[in-house]
């Protein structure tokens, strides 16, 4: 058993291309799980495996890895072709955020690895010399939603000519090595608000020693406005959903007042650090 399944889509340019730098610096023994060729990399305590599947339905983890948590590889992709680096957590269908109705609960969240992801972008960004791309968090959002273990996403976006850039490639795989290597004590903590880029949950945590699992975003709070059974759920989930306890929750004071009282129910209920920000 390894401790960290590192996955990506075989599909994915800028996944295949990650995890091939990632080969290219250490060393691994090729293994065949569950029929598919795998990479053991001891020195990391992980398995890097490609999947021939897009990396937001790869419901099937838990059925063919045996580790504790997931690191996934993936591309990123925005219409506005932004040069960016991203770490985000997953289970928010934002593709349809009505379903959000029926979760029964979040994939957990990894907040201490999220942010080493998230520091150490910054570092092998600038080491690299590509300070025209952009280091941030993403909210939750997009699958797979059915994983029980912790899943983290770390991408580099945001087009076929980001993907391809090698010394882009190098940032994230240098990143993921690092981090998995990190011991990073830090305040675990849920966002709420704020836009997709998490622009003031990002900050907070290259600021602070806060880091972040789940993000609820101001418009999935907008969405359920009028629906308080499900805003709750969906908060309450991303507190309870993650590999290490929650201590605080951070609320964007933009936020509207329906979510600001469901926040501040919970954080008396879990005894949590409330702070609006």
């Amino acid at each position: 058993m390894s401790s960290v399944g590192i996955v990506f889509s075989t599909l994915d340019e800028a996944g295949k291309g990650i995890a091939d730098v990632i080969l290219s610096l250490v060393s691994g023994v090729e293994s065949i799980i569950n029929g598919l060729k795998a990479h053991v990399i001891k020195d990391l305590n992980a398995v890097l495996i490609g999947f021939n599947s897009v990396v937001t339905e790869f419901e099937f983890l838990d059925d063919l890895l045996d580790v504790d948590y997931y690191v996934v590889l993936s591309k990123h992709s925005s219409a506005q072709h932004i040069k960016s680096f991203t770490t985000h957590h997953v289970g928010i269908p934002i593709h349809d955020l009505s379903l959000s109705a029926n979760l029964p609960y979040l994939p957990p969240s990894n907040p201490p690895l999220a942010k080493s992801l998230l520091l150490n972008l910054v570092k092998y960004r600038d080491l690299l010399k590509l300070s025209d791309f952009t280091v941030t968090y993403e909210v939750t959002h997009h699958g797979p939603f059915r994983v029980r273990r912790p899943i983290t996403f770390v991408e580099l976006g945001s087009s076929l000519d980001e993907w391809l850039i090698k010394e882009a490639q190098e940032v994230v795989a240098r990143s993921v090595i690092t981090s998995l290597s990190d011991s990073v004590k830090c305040i675990p903590t849920v966002g709420v608000g704020g836009n997709h880029y998490a622009a003031l949950f990002t900050s907070r945590a290259l600021k602070t020693d806060e880091c972040y699992g789940h993000i609820v975003p101001n418009y999935v709070l907008r969405q359920f406005k009028d629906d308080a059974k499900t805003l709750r759920n969906l908060i309450s989930y991303a507190v309870d959903y993650s590999s290490v306890r929650t201590r605080r929750v951070v609320i964007d004071d933009k936020a509207h007042s329906i979510a600001k009282k469901i926040v501040k129910e919970l954080a008396k209920e879990s005894n949590l650090e409330l702070i609006e920000a």
